[in-house]
């Protein structure tokens, strides 16, 4: 008997008709699309919005009348302004053709991505009225927004509802650094309230760490460095209870925390109060963290030689043995940790660590080595995929329930899927809506499990935060930036409620995106490029396919680091390509990264062996240059039209290697 023919896989774009989701988001209604397919819907409700700003506009205080008559319009200056106006729109429009098109399935390069409609047109609505969230007075709406997205994405995440507060940023950079810094502010904490205490006589207050309850005065300067993060908070609730005045307490361990007094004054007291001091503190990322994080130690006074990097594995996720053996060496030391951070999403790879496992190290590492810390995760990247683990009902889905919707690839792994549900065991995660929620910058995010760490960080200004306003009109008060636009927060929140963050909405987009990058690194794996080669690194976490190519003649791998660069520059508008020339738009576009030895270790050591080259090679050579293919969009693996992008791709891909071969 023949073999059944293969059946077409299923339009990702199209919603699922037996999943038990519906109703489901029907992709093609998203985006403006790579034509422009949805052009009508979006000008009607572009216009729609400027028109309801206009009449807002002329009815408040009608009576005011004009300030612009219809007789001076046609006056010379009032012409040549408008002209002038109207030409340099123009030039504008010209200029921006020169542009990448982020919306089109061919472009497979940077996190950058088309933009959904819904957050397109709510950041224009809002624009119009130009809202600073800075404090609610300037901000009324778009305030109460941006704490209904911060709420919607703790929720997603699973912090406890009556716990758990949230912001946004101008991006996962800041995200990050508030993070550290509640985190620092939060390590140091026991010891200002210990010393506050002493200065306010008050006594018979203890701490509860892994080892047990004890007098807070008794504890070492180890142990208080060393009590885990919801305890340090409750031990300031526990000094506030004990103060009849509590702002004289607050304002006193205020004084002896070491953001009031700063590091210098807060190490010599330290050394004056306890003797002998402990090594500086540490923060601990994988080493394919986001290069901020170093940014951040600098800048928050820690310093960076003491950001620490955690080795990878071969799937480029933080390997827990490798964390297993620096924290015991830490242990051994007495070297505190501020925090452990785990990435879900890696900029080159878009791998997620096992932020499980770094949970379960947690819990042992504070019953056999007395170590605790703050546990972030850098989910700048991957953060909405969290969306497919919740039904519509914001339940979490168990994972045979996830994976049954993501056919015809499989995803998400089980390891993904584990990592993805532990988040909620963290005390803080960063989530950009501008990279995978598909929202115009500026919109970052930071979620923190305990609302109380913000009191921590926050600053007073008269001027702009006035006594008696409830929590949500002192935004401002409790976060890094000042002025930041309304507008942003409006685009987050009608994205969010045009595609919900569960499996219907933005699980099925990520997971669209997610299976497309499977597929392409499937067609790349199951191709004949001969006579190169492909060495490709793992099938991807998220979205990311990563691919180094090799030829015979190619000797070295410096050599093959060179020609891959050729490559990249044929399929990019790269600043060297187009630094002093226009050039022809490539047919795909694609990015590079290069796998740094000094950065990856032994991780990047197969991806040069299946080129050929051993480990000495790779070293030799600083590291491994690849290709980077990142799919922002359903459409990729959607043949229609007679259009097969992943096919297009191959053999593009094949042509420029050729020709980039015989330049060479």
């Amino acid at each position: 008997m023949s073999e059944p023919a293969d059946e077409s896989p299923p339009d990702p774009t199209l919603p699922p008709t037996e999943s038990g989701l519906s109703p489901s988001i029907d992709l093609r209604s998203v985006f403006l699309g790579p034509k422009g397919e949805n052009a009508a819907v979006f000008e009607r409700l572009l216009l729609e919005a400027f028109r309801d700003h206009v009449f807002w506009r002329r009815n408040v205080h009608p009576e005011d009348g004009f300030r612009v008559q219809e007789v001076e319009k046609r006056s010379p200056s009032y012409q040549y302004s408008i002209s002038v106006l109207e030409q340099t729109l123009l030039s504008l429009l010209g200029e921006l053709k020169g542009g990448v098109p982020f919306f089109s399935p061919r472009y497979i390069g940077h996190m950058t991505s088309d933009l959904t409609m819904a957050s397109l047109i709510g950041y224009f609505a809002t624009m119009l009225y130009n809202p600073n969230n800075v404090a609610v007075e300037g901000s009324p709406v778009t305030t109460r927004l941006e704490l209904e997205v911060a709420e919607d994405l703790g929720a997603m995440v699973g912090y406890p509802a009556a716990d758990r507060w949230g912001h946004l940023t101008s991006g996962g950079t800041v995200a990050n650094f508030e993070a550290l810094w509640v985190a620092r502010n939060v390590k140091y904490l026991p010891i200002a309230v210990r010393w506050a205490a002493e200065e306010l006589q008050v006594g018979g207050l203890t701490a509860t760490s892994a080892a047990g309850s004890k007098d807070l005065g008794t504890l070492s300067l180890w142990e208080l460095l060393n009590l885990p993060p919801r305890e340090s908070l409750d031990l300031l609730d526990r000094l506030l209870a004990a103060t009849e005045d509590r702002q004289a307490a607050a304002e006193a361990v205020s004084r002896h925390s070491a953001s009031g007094m700063g590091y210098q004054s807060f190490g010599y007291r330290l050394h004056q109060h306890f003797g002998d001091a402990l090594p500086p503190a540490v923060v601990l990322v994988p080493s394919t963290a986001h290069y901020s994080f170093e940014k951040i130690c600098r800048a928050l006074g820690m310093g960076g030689n003491q950001l620490v990097h955690v080795p990878v594995d071969e799937n480029f996720r933080m390997d827990p043995a490798a964390l297993w053996r620096i924290l015991q060496d830490l242990a051994q030391r007495q070297q505190p940790v501020v925090a452990v951070v785990s990435v879900l999403g890696t900029t080159e790879e878009s791998a997620v660590d096992r932020v499980d496992r770094v949970e379960e190290l947690r819990t042992r590492a504070g019953e056999e080595l007395g170590l605790a810390w703050h546990h972030h995760v850098d989910a700048a990247w991957g953060g909405y995929a969290l969306s497919v683990t919740r039904d519509a009902a914001g339940r979490r889905r168990g994972f045979q329930s996830t994976l049954a919707d993501q056919a015809p690839e499989a995803w998400p792994s089980e390891s993904v899927y584990r990592a993805l549900v532990a988040v909620e065991q963290t005390d803080s995660v960063t989530i950009d809506p501008h990279k995978f929620g598909f929202i115009p910058y500026p919109a970052g995010a930071v979620c923190f499990r305990d609302r109380r760490s913000r009191e921590l960080v926050s600053v007073e200004a008269p001027y702009v935060f006035h006594s008696g306003a409830p929590d949500s009109a002192h935004l401002g008060r409790f976060i890094l930036e000042g002025s930041k636009p309304g507008a942003a927060a409006a685009a987050v929140w009608m994205a969010h409620q045009v595609l919900p963050l569960d499996a219907r909405g933005y699980g099925r987009l990520i997971g669209a995106s997610s299976r497309g990058a499977l597929a392409l690194h499937r067609r790349l794996a199951a191709g004949d490029f001969s006579p190169f080669h492909l060495s490709l690194l793992p099938p991807p976490d998220l979205n990311i396919v990563c691919f180094a190519v090799g030829h015979p003649s190619l000797g070295t791998l410096s050599e093959t680091n060179q020609f891959v660069h050729r490559l990249y520059q044929a399929l990019s508008l790269s600043t060297e390509t187009t630094a002093t020339h226009r050039v022809e738009r490539p047919d795909y576009f694609v990015t590079k990264t290069v796998l740094r030895a000094e950065e990856y270790g032994g991780a990047a050591v197969p991806v040069a062996a299946r080129l050929g080259f051993d480990e000495a090679a790779y070293r030799e050579a600083g590291g491994v240059a690849v290709l980077r293919c990142t799919v922002m969009d359903p459409f990729l693996a959607a043949s229609r039209d007679r259009v097969d992008y992943l096919e297009g791709f191959a053999a593009t891909l094949r042509q420029v290697m050729v020709a980039a071969l015989a330049t060479g």
